[in-house]
Formats: C-alpha cells, structure tokens, sequence
C-alpha cells in the first residue's frame, strides 16, 4: 500500500534510507530527472545533486540525519538538482522522516521551480523596465523640452514642499522670478527660432549658475522661477545680482540680452510643528509686482518685493 500511494503520487516523491540510499522514487521523479522506471532505485541521492553541491548537500543530511523532523529543505536559497542529461534545474524539497523495521526513511517530496523563476526573473526585469520608464516620463512630464528646465507645475510642487520645510524649521526661503527684456521686440526682429534659441542658451546660462540646491524652472514664456532655499532677503539680492550679471555678460549671437528680476523672501520667526505655510499665489504676486519694477525702473536690474 505505501509503494501504491508513493507511485500514485502526481508529484515526484523519493524514498530515502539513513545512508542517503534511494530505496523508491515514483513514476513523477523519473520523469522530472529523466531516468527510466525504477532505475534511480538502489542509487545514491548524490546523484541527484550537482557535483559541485554535493559536500555541503552531505554536511547537511548529516545534520538532518541527528535531529529529523518534518520541514523543507534549503529555506530561504534556491536548490539545484541535477537530471540524467546533465542539466540542472531549480527545486523545492520537503522532507517527511519516519521510523520503520530498518531504520530511519526520509520521504523526499520534490517541486521543481524553474519555469516559476524563469518567470519571477522575467517579472523583475520587466518591473525594472516599467520604473525606469516611469520615471523617464516623471522627467519629461517636470521638464520643459526647449530650455531643459524644470515645468511650471514641477516648480509649484517644488516650492509648497520647501515652504512646508521653511515654516517647520524657521529657515528664510526666497523666489526669483526673471524676465528676458524686450523679448517680443527681439521675436519680432529676429523670428520666434531665434527667440527659441535665445531661451535654450538662457536656460543653460541660469542653470551654471545656479547653486546646487537651487531650483530653476520655466514657468511662462520668457519667465524664470528659481527656489532659493536657505536664502534670505540680502542672498537673494546677492544671487538675483548674480543670475542679472551672467546674462549681460553673455555673449548672445544677434544682440545683447538683459533680464529684469524681481524677488521675494519669506520669514519665519519660530518653528511650527505643524506648518500652514503661505499662499503660492500671494508669494508669487509679491515676486511679480517685484519684476515689473524692475522693469518700469530701467530693466536689467533686481528689485526686492521688500523695497516696495
């Protein structure tokens, strides 16, 4: 009756004595190491194993052997198994051991599992491929395509998450926003490709130099934003001073090009656990209302909201 139920079995099942002696393996376990009928009967288990596994594999039976009890094999590690053509293939083992007349037996239940970590492996390529993807276009969706600055919506998201961190750490943050003056005047002299040029190198001009930590974006036509964190009023002067001098000093193709710049700093006196930072939109007009100073004053020049 048990050669019965072990033949019976639909998954390959091994009978093992305390010497590592196959004494029966069904009918499922010929067919999975590719063995004819009943001739892995009298072999050792060794066989079934891959040279190179075969000292750890008997350290391990050794020690099963000492205390057995019902549990898997391996756990937490693929097992390998080797097949009569030499070919080596991922398992699941269970071992079941039992007393009988001649000694201590192991049932040896056996799952091979290499299509499932075929596929498992396939699975974890594509997920890769799918996050590198997703965030190629995170990229572009937070990236304006012609000056390579960050979008608009990507600077406003920038901006409420460093408001949050100003107003919980009572660190001053400032807002440049900037201005090519008299752009329209150069499109409609010189053509809107040449306008386009000017905004790719104007971008590149802003972004050398920018700090590290700055953030810069284009959030309208010929507008700049750029996050200045940890900045207070003078080091937004400083820096807005900074971004107004790189501009003029370059060296444009068709004529020289000026930007008027506003700022605006907000302050906090004390930490706030929970912050309730300050309207995008009253910080934004603030900077606005700077830059158009700048502009009705003589343009390429930085004005301060703070000044007015």
């Amino acid at each position: 009756m048990f050669r019965l139920a072990l033949e019976r079995a639909p998954h390959p099942m091994v009978l093992v004595d305390g010497d590592g002696t196959i004494v029966l393996a069904n009918q499922a376990a010929h067919q999975l190491f590719g063995y004819e009928a009943e001739e892995l009967t009298g072999r050792h288990v060794d066989t079934l194993i891959p040279t190179g596994l075969r000292p750890a594999h008997r350290q391990f039976r050794d020690s099963f052997m000492a205390h057995p009890e019902p549990r898997p094999m391996g756990v937490n590690r693929d097992l390998q198994a080797l097949r009569r053509d030499g070919s080596v293939i991922l398992v699941e083992i269970g071992l079941s051991p039992f007393n009988t007349s001649e000694g201590l037996m192991v049932i040896c239940s056996i799952v091979d599992i290499s299509a499932r970590k075929r596929t498992e492996k396939r699975l974890r390529k594509e997920t890769a491929r799918l996050e590198r993807r997703k965030d190629e276009l995170l990229e572009e969706v937070e990236t304006d395509s012609l000056t390579s600055l960050k979008s608009r919506q990507a600077f406003l998201d920038h901006l409420t998450a460093q408001l949050e961190v100003a107003v919980r750490h009572a660190r001053p943050l400032s807002v440049l926003i900037i201005d090519i003056d008299d752009f329209k005047g150069y499109n409609d002299v010189f053509g809107h490709l040449a306008g386009d040029e000017v905004l790719e190198q104007f971008g590149r001009v802003l972004k050398e130099v920018a700090r590290r930590s700055d953030y810069v974006a284009r959030i309208g036509g010929e507008e700049i934003g750029i996050v200045l964190p940890e900045t207070d009023r003078a080091g937004a002067i400083v820096l807005g001073e900074r971004f107004r001098a790189a501009i003029e000093a370059t060296g444009w193709p068709r004529r020289t090009i000026t930007a008027s710049i506003g700022a605006v700093t907000v302050d906090f006196d004390e930490a706030v656990p929970r912050p309730e930072a300050p309207e995008l939109s009253v910080i934004l007009r603030e900077a606005d209302r700077a830059l158009y100073r700048s502009k009705e004053t003589g343009r390429n020049r930085v004005t301060h909201a703070a000044e007015m």
